[in-house]
């Protein structure tokens, strides 16, 4: 079954069929119980993929490397500054090397 068509019907469920109880000090309702909906259906579906080309449920490749603890550290300064994580960085830094080096 597809993935959207599985989402559309859970969705379609709760929000016509599904009952809850009145005084339910668990149950989540209106905007709290969407966002919590949202933070599942996330979860479930993974993140999403930094491949633009990437086919549905397709990771990107991973490569790893070890780096002296300075650049290490200059990295994780660059990313708290601009408010991004640390593979947002080196990914930008990677592909600005390669493509100047193409």
């Amino acid at each position: 079954m597809c993935p959207t068509k599985s989402y559309e019907a859970a969705a379609e469920w709760a929000e016509r069929d599904a009952t809850l109880p009145a005084r339910s000090a668990t149950a989540l309702r209106g905007d709290d119980a969407a966002e919590f909906g949202r933070s599942v259906v996330a979860r479930a579906l993974g993140r999403p993929s930094i491949d633009p080309g990437a086919k549905p449920g397709e990771q990107a490749p991973r490569r790893q490397v070890r780096l002296p603890r300075a650049v290490s550290d200059q990295i994780d300064r660059i990313a708290a500054i601009q408010g991004r994580s640390a593979s947002d960085v080196m990914r930008e830094a990677i592909t600005t090397y390669v493509e100047r080096a193409s």
